[in-house]
Parts: C-alpha cells; structure tokens; sequence
C-alpha cells in the first residue's frame, strides 16, 4: 500500500487555494479508483489518519504486516500511478457551472474518469505527467436553453440543474442503490475571486468514499421561497423539484426496500443561509428542512457538518471487516426501585452522528484521563459503521466498561421520523416505516444497542405512531427533542424529551452547569429525571460540570447514571404513575 502526506505533497502550492483544492480532489477521486477493491493508497491528511491507519495495522487486524511505500510529491502520485490515469482518462468541469464538478465525479464513480478543471494548472501537470486523455467535457454543455445536452429534456432553466438532470439521466441506474453524497460544487467560497476556504469545510478528503461506492453526488437548495444565492436566475423552486427528482428516482432503483445513507450537509457556511446575507434562511432551519426532504424518500444523513467536514481514506476503512456481533457494556442490574429524594440525570454525549466528527474525535477523547471516570453514554449512530468500521471495532475493544454505547440522531442514521409516514410533505410515497425498522434492527442487533439517545422530529410532534416503531428496536429507552411533553412508556418503552443542551466543544463548564441546575430548580422543579444533551465534549468536562451541579445543589441529590439505569428507573416511575 503505498501513503502519501497530501499536505507536504501540496505545500508548494500554499499560495494558490485553487491549485491545492484541484490536486487535492483529483487526488481522492484516484484514490476512490485505487481502493475500490483493495487498499492501495492511504492519505495522510489530518492527524487521526496516522491513528487509524496504526490501528488497522496492529496485530490481529486486517492490515498487519502491510508494506508501506511513501510517495512524496505529486509528480510521484502521478508518475506511480500513470497507468492507472491514462486508462481512466480525465472529465473536464466547467468553473462557470459549479455544479459540473459534482457530476464529473459522479461520473468518476461509473465510468473512471478523473474531475480536472478546464483550462487550469492541475490539467496542464496531469496531462503532461501521464498522456491522459479528455474522455469527457461537460465545459460549454449546460446553457439553460434548448434541450438539455445529451437527453430529450428541455432545460429546467438552471445551468446549475441542467447539469444534474443530465447526470440523473446517464447515471443514475449505474450509481449505488444506498449511498448518494451531498456535497458542496465547486462554486468559490468568495463573490469576486475564486477561492477555498479549506480543503476539509469543502469535502474534498471525502471524495474517494463516494467514488469508490460509485454515489451519486449533488448539492442543492432545499427551499422554494426564494432563488439559491448560487444561481439567482433560475425559475423559482428549480433546485428543489431537481434534487425531488433524484431523490425519487433513488428510492425507485431500490424500489422503498432500502434506506438510502446519504453522506454530507447543507453547506451553511459556504451559500445557501443567511450567513453573508446569501439567502435568508437560518441553519438550523435549513439542516431541519433537509432532514425532512431526504426523510420523505426513505433516507438518512451521515451529516458531515461544517467544522469538521472533512473525512480521509473512507475507502480504505470500508474494507476493514467488522464482527457479526459486539457486546455492549451493561451495568450491575439496578437496585430495586429508584430513590425518590434523588435527582437521576444522563448526559447525551454527541453529536456523533457524522463520520467525519466521529472518526476525529474517538482518538481524542481515548486520550483523555477521565475517560471511564464517569458512566456515560456515547451516542455514535451505528450507520457510520458502513464508513468507519475500525472505529467502531476500535471502541468496544478500547474504552472502557463505564463507556456505554447507544444510536444518536433517530437511531441508524440521522433522519426525521415524522416524514417516514403517509402523507409524507415532500413526496407522495407509501409509508417508510416498515424499511426504517428492518434497517435499525439490523446495526442494533449487531451492536447490541437499546437506546436512542435523541429523535430529531425538528418541527414535528414524536407521537404514539412513531413512539410505538421506534420501541421496535429501540427497546431499552428513547429520548427526542419535544417541548415539554410528559415521560410515557409505550410499548413497554419509556420515552422522555430532553431537558436542554449545555454546549459544545471548548464548553464553559461552570455556566453549563449553573444552566443545567437552573433547569432542575425553576423550568422542572418537580421532575427527577433528566437528560443534558452535550456536543463534543470531552470526558474531562463532563467530570467538570457533574462536579459543579453536585457543589451548587446539593440538596437535590444529583446522581449520574448509565442509560440502561436510568431508562429503567424512568419506566418505574411512569408506571408507578408519576408524571416528569
């Protein structure tokens, strides 16, 4: 197998973002090429890539006893691997529709061709370096007029659109049947230049998982109140009805019997929000809406959001071979009935629903010395497995007994069950209920899990129907963010809102607890059950702010518990007909 330091590799062209994001994607889409069926080429990008490659190589693992070759420059990447290239040939995208890039690489994915910029450095180095040949040029092709090119369509009116419908049309039966790629175009990061603001907030790392799973990658607006700020001309609701037009014609290729994963986010800090007075939505509104949209044709996000984007070398993760099963830590069994003169609270430790975030922060927090000094509950969705698979091997042979495992956002993936039925708002498809259980139940069993630790509904209500399926494998507890709502137990489930979020990553650890006592002694003086929802924070922390409840509030006899512990003192409760 041989490596390559992408950044050394790159560091001759620091002055030049569009130079460096050019190499850069051309680089994973080869890789996606390499390590379609074994791992070839590893790339070291970010420091958890040394981590995670040193724990596929240590003993037992499927990668000891690999010979390493480094290459060092770019030239050595494309000199290695020139045959390789020549054979793929190049897909030219046009810089004046952004948008070609993305279908360039969908296209990468299904026929081989490598995404280059028209008339650009990277082409001129990977041309003369190789003898690549243009097997494909989508530069000029999308003119919003006429016909769209190589179809029998008329223009939607968008440049932008035109080139994924042209996209949908050749590829869309070739493409893969569960993952697609939400990903940020080419577009620059800056109205009067072009630029990139860094290479992992524009998704480029993660370019060799999508190509390698041959995905179908698009970006879209997901309002219709207003044109995309990237394409202000277009016929209002173009981008929506085009990316409605993908996502139906994914959900017919399976036809309903599988949950799509669709990899990536709304790139909030790049267009599309109110960020920049771009658009005028806000993000969480918009992460919200697309949650809805994607959930209306039965799939889930693996939501690499912005802050850490970026994922390197999924495809070589993707052949790393998980067990059949992993047991799960379990507490003592709890004692017999809860003590009523206590204050019972978890911590919903996330957001892990990002392979990305996770593959970034399970190192870190292996470091921490207070891992283990408190029972908590890690809530990494069990569908980044399909994508990170050694991180999830690496955690239930690694941390400790007192770390407890359990689904984030809704369970295998993140998605807003509300939209799983009918009528569902953004589609007129039957019912996806019954293939969002069959899809849960399988990463639950294997992973042993019983909890989902918080149901994104944004909007919409979680109620009895909803409750009742998700207790079909969620079958230990669920928590959701409701609005006040009172605990229940459906389904011999016992089902409880958060109380609040206390922060994220770099938390004040002081204020976050002095918030979360408030909420005990004013928002909830009667309830003793809690949950506090964190966001990339670290063991440590967490330790801070327990230590910190416990000093400002003694008298209400604050005890953190395991989720298994806490769901079953909760149900107690409930049936003995308390209300919290």
């Amino acid at each position: 197998m041989y490596t390559l330091d992408i950044n050394k590799a790159l560091e001759k062209y620091a002055d030049d973002s569009v130079i460096r994001y050019d190499l850069f994607r051309f680089t994973t889409c080869l890789q996606g090429i390499l390590n379609r069926d074994k791992p070839t080429l590893f790339l070291f990008w970010e420091p958890q890539d040394k981590f995670w490659l040193d724990y596929m190589m240590s003993e037992g693992k499927f990668l000891h006893g690999e010979e390493l070759t480094p290459l060092e420059t770019m030239e050595d990447v494309l000199d290695r691997f020139s045959d390789t290239i020549r054979e793929c040939g190049i897909a030219l995208w046009d810089t004046e529709v952004p948008s070609t890039i993305n279908a360039a690489t969908t296209a990468c994915g299904v026929d081989g061709y490598l995404p280059v910029r028209e008339n650009s450095f990277a082409l001129d180095l990977i041309k003369n370096k190789t003898g690549a040949e243009i097997k494909l040029d989508l530069t000029g092709k999308f003119t919003a007029e006429g016909k769209i090119w190589e179809t029998d369509e008329e223009t939607t009116g968008s440049r932008k659109c035109d080139a994924y419908i042209w996209a949908l049309n050749k590829y869309m039966k070739k493409t893969s049947d569960s993952i697609m790629f939400f990903t940020v175009d080419g577009a620059s990061w800056v109205d009067d230049r072009w630029y990139y603001g860094d290479m992992g907030n524009a998704f480029v790392p993660n370019m060799d998982y999508a190509v390698a799973n041959r995905a179908f990658v698009f970006d879209l607006f997901c309002f219709d109140d207003e044109a995309p700020c990237d394409d202000k001309t277009q016929p209002l609701g173009t981008d929506l009805r085009t990316m409605k037009r993908i996502l139906r014609a994914q959900y017919d290729k399976n036809e309903g019997k599988k949950i799509t994963t669709v990899c990536g986010f709304n790139p909030w800090h790049v267009k599309y929000t109110d960020i920049g007075g771009k658009n005028h939505h806000e993000g969480v509104e918009s992460e919200w809406r697309l949650g809805e949209i994607l959930s209306s044709y039965n799939c889930v996000k693996d939501a690499d959001a912005a802050g850490y984007c970026g994922l390197a070398d999924a495809s070589v993760y993707r052949h790393f071979p998980l067990k059949k099963h992993y047991t799960n830590r379990r507490p003592n069994p709890p004692k017999e009935g809860y003590d009523k003169n206590k204050t019972y609270i978890l911590f919903y430790v996330g957001d892990y629903d990002a392979a990305a975030w996770t593959a970034r922060f399970i190192p870190r927090w292996y470091k921490d010395e207070n891992l283990g000094k408190l029972p908590l509950m890690w809530c990494f969705n069990p569908n980044l497995s399909d994508r990170i698979p050694q991180a999830f091997d690496f955690i239930y042979e690694n941390y400790t007994e007192n770390d407890y495992f359990e689904a984030g956002d809704s369970g295998a993936g993140y998605n807003n069950p509300r939209l799983l039925y009918t009528p569902r708002i953004f589609s007129d498809l039957p019912s996806g209920v019954e293939t969002n259980v069959e899809h849960n139940l399988k990463y639950f069993e294997q992973f042993d899990l019983s909890v989902i630790g918080f149901v994104i509904n944004g909007v919409h209500k979680t109620d009895s129907n909803q409750m009742y399926d998700l207790s079909r494998f969620a079958k230990g507890g669920v928590a959701y963010n409701g609005y006040g709502e009172p605990a229940v137990v459906v389904n011999g489930v016992p089902f409880m809102t958060h109380t609040c979020d206390l922060g994220a990553e770099h938390i004040d650890t002081v204020k976050a607890a002095h918030q979360a006592v408030d909420y005990i002694n004013n928002s909830h003086p009667n309830k003793k059950f809690h949950i506090f929802r964190t966001i990339l924070v670290s063991p440590t922390d967490h330790v801070k702010i327990l230590d910190e409840m416990k000093r400002t509030a003694p008298e209400k006899n604050i005890e953190l518990l395991d989720p298994i512990t806490f769901f079953s003192y909760l149900k107690t409760a409930v049936e003995e007909g308390n209300t919290y």
